[in-house]
C-alpha cells in the first residue's frame, strides 16, 4: 500500500470539482487503498481556505472528511519540526515547508501536487513529486482524466 502524503491543492480541488484527477484520487482514498499521511499544518491550511472561501460550515464538513480518512496517518509539529533544519533550506516558500517535512516524517512515498513552484524548488532531488494524473495512472493504475494541468 502506497504511503502518500498530498498537498492541501489535491484536497481543495478534489473536493470542489468532479471531473478531476484529484476527485478520482480522493475516490481512491476513501477505499482504503492509500496509506495517507495528513499533517496538522494541513489541516489548518485547508480549513481556513475552505472557512474563507466557503463558509465555516463547509469547512467543518471538511474537518469530518479529513478525519474519516482510512488508514491515514497524522503528523503534528512536534514530528515534522524535526525535519525543519535539514530540509527547510531546499524551500524557498516558507508556506511549503511544513508539507515537506510531514512528507519525510511520515515517511511517505508520494508527494501529489499540482504547485509547479514546489517542484522545481531544489527539494525535488529528495521528495517523489508526482501529479495527481500520474499517480491515478502510475501508482493506482487507472485511467486518468485529461485537464489543464493534470490536476
Amino acid at each position: 500500500m502506497p504511503r502518500v502524503y498530498l498537498d492541501t491543492n489535491i484536497y481543495i480541488i478534489g473536493l470542489l470539482s468532479t471531473d478531476t484527477n484529484s476527485k478520482l484520487l480522493l475516490e481512491e482514498v476513501k477505499k482504503g487503498n492509500i496509506k495517507v499521511i495528513l499533517s496538522d499544518y494541513l489541516f489548518d491550511e485547508a480549513l481556513t481556505w475552505f472557512k474563507s472561501n466557503k463558509g465555516k460550515d463547509c469547512a467543518s464538513k471538511v474537518r469530518l472528511y479529513l478525519l474519516s480518512i482510512p488508514k491515514s496517518e497524522i503528523i503534528y509539529d512536534l514530528e515534522w519540526n524535526l525535519f525543519m533544519d535539514e530540509w527547510g533550506g531546499f524551500v524557498a516558500d516558507i508556506d511549503d515547508i511544513p508539507h515537506v517535512c510531514s512528507y519525510f516524517a511520515g515517511e511517505s512515498e508520494y508527494f501529489v501536487t499540482v504547485n509547479r513552484r514546489l517542484t522545481q524548488m531544489k527539494i525535488k532531488d529528495y521528495v517523489n513529486f508526482i501529479s495527481p494524473k500520474r499517480f491515478i495512472e502510475d501508482v493506482c493504475l487507472l485511467d486518468g482524466i485529461e485537464t489543464n494541468r493534470e490536476i
